[in-house]
C-alpha cells in the first residue's frame, strides 16, 4: 500500500522540469520512508489516544524513530509483513507503556532497558545486503547512535531516579523505545548472519 502510493508520487515527482528521470527509485524510496514514518506515527498517536497514554505514545514514537534511524535493525522480506510486524510492536509498546501507570514494574523496565541499551552499544549500526555501509559510513552511523542512545539512557535515569510527576511520563515510553531497539538489532543480526552461512 505504501509502496504503490510512494512510487505514484515519485512517478508524478519526475515529470517536473530539471528532474533526474533515472533517480525514480531514490525518490520512491524517500517517499516511502516519509510515508511510513507518518503512517505509523499517526497509528501511534490513535493507539496512545485509545489507551491513554496519547503524550507517551508521541515519546515513545520520537525516542524510537530517532535510534532505529541510525542504529537499524531487521527488516521484514515483504512491505505487508513490515507493515503487521510494526503495527504488532508499536501496540505491544503501547500497552506495555499502559500498564505501567497502573501496576509497579518499574523497575523491571529499568533492568531490561539497560541490558537493551548496552545491546545497541554492541551491535549498531547494522547495515542490511541491500544497503552496506561503508566504514565512513559506518563510523559515521555508529558516533550518532551512541550520541542519541545515552540522551534516551539519561532520560531513563533521571525519570526513574527524580521523582517528579512530569519527568515521569518519559520512563515507560523510553525505556520500550530502547527495548524494541535491541530486539530488532538482534533479530537483524541473527537474519545477516543466517543469509551469509547460505
Amino acid at each position: 500500500m505504501i509502496g504503490k502510493l510512494a512510487l505514484k508520487t515519485a512517478e508524478s515527482f519526475i515529470k517536473r522540469p530539471n528532474t533526474c528521470y533515472d533517480k525514480i527509485e531514490i525518490y520512491q524510496y524517500g517517499f516511502f520512508v516519509l510515508y511510513s514514518n507518518i503512517l505509523f506515527l499517526l497509528l501511534t498517536m490513535l493507539l496512545g489516544a485509545a489507551f491513554g497514554v496519547f503524550l507517551q505514545g508521541i515519546i515513545f514514537y520520537v525516542a524510537f524513530f530517532a535510534i532505529r534511524q541510525y542504529a537499524g535493525g531487521y527488516h521484514a522480506s515483504t512491505e505487508t509483513r513490515c507493515e503487521i510486524m510494526s503495527t504488532l510492536s508499536i501496540l505491544t509498546c503501547i500497552v506495555v507503556i499502559r500498564l505501567s501507570k497502573t501496576y509497579d514494574f518499574q523497575f523491571a523496565l529499568l533492568v531490561v532497558s539497560t541490558v537493551s541499551a548496552a545491546c545497541i552499544a554492541v551491535l549498531c549500526p547494522l547495515d542490511t545486503p541491500e544497503k552496506p555501509l561503508s566504514e565512513k559510513e559506518f563510523k559515521y552511523f555508529r558516533k550518532i547512535s551512541y550520541l542519541i542512545l545515552s540522551v534516551i539512557s539519561i532520560v531513563v535515569i533521571i525519570s526513574y531516579f527524580v521523582q517528579l510527576k512530569w519527568l515521569q511520563i518519559f520512563f515507560a515510553p523510553c525505556c520500550l523505545s530502547l527495548i524494541l531497539e535491541s530486539l530488532l538489532l538482534t533479530a537483524g543480526k541473527l537474519k545477516k548472519m543466517i543469509l551469509n552461512k547460505s
